[in-house]
């Protein structure tokens, strides 16, 4: 009889995707891990089951935020699909170094997190923040506004997310230039210039807008701390959808008061929930969304179809989709 092949499911999923995961090959047997996923406190019981659970299947799918408990009783794991794009907490407690291959669901939300930048970035330049806020007061306030046209985009981190970001603010007519690790010859068909990490100088100061798309990693961490920030127009905007940390946040505040920089929209904050009374929730250069840059409507049925395509070339014994590389988390 052929050995099963047992799939964890890491969070609740639709039948019709379950139908879809089973068809791919009569050996595929799904194990509910979906408590795993659940915003509701595990239970000794339930923990204790989802360990006994664990400890067979070969291949599972779930977010990043599964704790590491549970992949070091998951001895027969060989991989495990995030359908997360970022794995820092993967990389943080070891999980990236046990063995198995990791592959991250970057690309899932790209475009809404894009829409949702260039979003932001719109609302800056046309100081639609400043209407809400005297609608509110019922003040009737006028004054100029900017446009993108003609503006600098610098982003930093040329992955999925920055490339669809460079896609839709080309048709507003922004000169756009990005770095990413290895720039090559510097050419690339979503950017006028790109250009590596370490020539992050270069770009601060040309950026009228500095979108931040880079993934959190050792090396990425503060990457914008008061040295990046004085390098930066006085007329500059920050936007960042990746991740918090990335910005070391008392220098941004400490920029956004003294006028080294225009103002930022954020998406991510270090720590999440920004705490109440905190200096960023009051200033008028601010906006802030509660990270939802990516929660879109059907984000599940994306990410089993993403995990559905990677299980083809598993089962066939292909090369993996966006495979972590357990060295540089990401």
């Amino acid at each position: 009889m052929t050995a099963p092949i047992n799939v964890g499911l890491g969070f609740r999923v639709a039948n019709d995707s379950q139908e879809a995961i089973r068809a791919l090959d009569p050996r595929i047997e799904l194990v509910d891990l979906s408590a795993l996923g659940s915003p509701k406190p595990i239970d000794d019981a339930g923990r204790q089951a989802l360990l006994e659970r664990i400890a067979g299947v070969e291949v599972m799918v779930g977010a990043n935020s599964i704790p590491a408990e549970y992949f070091a009783a998951a001895a027969n794991l060989r991989w495990f699909q995030v359908i997360n794009a970022g794995v820092e907490e993967l990389h943080a407690n070891g999980t990236l170094a046990r063995g198995f291959q990791v592959t991250t669901g970057a690309g899932i939300a790209a475009g809404p997190i894009a829409e949702h930048g260039i979003g932001l970035m719109l609302m800056l330049a046309r100081s639609l923040h400043t209407s809400v806020r005297n609608m509110r007061e019922q003040t009737w306030e006028r004054g100029f506004t900017s446009q993108l046209a003609g503006k600098t985009l610098g982003i930093v981190g040329l992955g999925e997310i920055g490339r669809a970001v460079a896609r839709r603010a080309r048709p507003f007519d922004m000169r756009i230039i990005a770095t990413r690790r290895n720039p090559g010859d510097g050419r690339d068909p979503d950017c006028d210039e790109v250009y590596a990490h370490t020539d992050l100088g270069e770009l601060l100061a040309r950026s009228d807008y500095l979108f931040i798309a880079a993934p959190l990693t050792p090396e990425t961490r503060h990457m914008l701390s008061a040295a990046e920030f004085a390098q930066m127009k006085p007329t500059a905007f920050v936007i960042n959808v990746g991740r918090g940390e990335v910005i070391d946040q008392q220098a941004l505040v400490r920029a956004l008061e003294s006028g080294q920089i225009a103002g930022a929209a954020l998406d991510v904050t270090d720590p999440e929930p920004l705490p109440p009374g905190h200096a960023l929730w009051s200033m008028p250069n601010v906006i802030i969304t509660p990270h939802v840059a990516g929660a879109v409507e059907g984000y599940g049925h994306r990410a089993i179809g993403v995990f559905v395509a990677n299980l083809q070339r598993y089962l066939a014994g292909e090369p993996l989709s966006h495979v972590v590389d357990p060295v540089l988390g990401y």
